[in-house]
C-alpha cells in the first residue's frame, strides 16, 4: 500500500510540473509497448513544425539533422555536433506514414551500437507520434514505442528508451515553452 501511493504522489508530481511521464503494457500478442506522454503549452501547429521541420527539430532532438518529410521518406540524425549525416552514430528513421499535425510513424534502422539480439527484428519495431491538440496553446504529445518483446533483454533495451524518449519530450516541452 506504501509502495502503490509513493507511486501515486511521484506520479502526481511529474504530471503537476508537466514532465513526461511514461508506463508500459503488455499487448494481447504478449509483446510490449511503451507510452509516454507530456502536455505542452503551445499550439499543435508549433508542436507539429518542431517534429517535422529541420531547424526546430535541431533544438530539441539532435543537433544534426536531415529530412525528407514524406510518406516513405526519412529523419536522419546524430547526437554529434561535429559529425556528419552518415558519420558513426546516425540514425535513420523511416516515415512509413504520418496524418498532418496528428500522428507520425517512425521505424528505426538498427544502428551499429544496438545489441545483437535486437538486429533484424526492426521491422517489428515502430514508434507512433500523436498529437492532440487541448485546447489554442495546448498540445499532448502521446508516443508509442510497439514491438518490444517481453524477455530482460529487450527489457532493458525499453528502460535506455524510457529515459531517453522523457529527457527528448522533456526537451521539446521546455524549447517550445521558452
Amino acid at each position: 500500500m506504501k509502495i502503490l501511493f509513493l507511486t501515486c504522489c511521484i506520479l502526481t508530481t511529474r504530471l503537476a510540473y508537466g514532465q513526461a511521464t511514461s508506463e508500459t503494457d503488455t499487448l494481447q500478442s504478449g509483446e510490449l509497448m511503451l507510452k509516454q506522454e507530456v502536455v505542452i503549452n503551445i499550439s499543435v501547429d508549433n508542436v507539429w513544425k518542431a517534429f517535422t521541420e529541420p531547424e526546430q527539430w535541431k533544438k530539441w532532438a539532435t543537433p544534426v539533422v536531415q529530412m525528407d518529410f514524406r510518406i516513405n521518406g526519412t529523419i536522419k540524425s546524430n547526437y554529434d555536433s561535429n559529425a556528419k549525416i552518415g558519420d558513426k552514430g546516425t540514425i535513420t528513421l523511416h516515415i512509413p506514414f504520418y496524418i498532418p499535425k496528428k500522428q507520425i510513424v517512425m521505424q528505426a534502422e538498427i544502428a551499429d551500437n544496438f545489441p545483437e539480439f535486437a538486429k533484424g527484428e526492426e521491422k517489428n519495431l515502430y514508434t507512433v507520434n500523436e498529437f492532440q491538440q487541448i485546447s489554442d496553446q495546448q498540445t499532448k504529445v502521446i508516443i508509442y514505442g510497439i514491438g518490444y518483446r517481453n524477455d530482460p533483454r529487450w527489457q532493458e533495451l525499453l528502460h535506455f528508451f524510457i529515459q531517453g524518449n522523457e529527457m527528448m519530450l522533456n526537451n521539446l516541452k521546455k524549447s517550445l515553452e521558452q
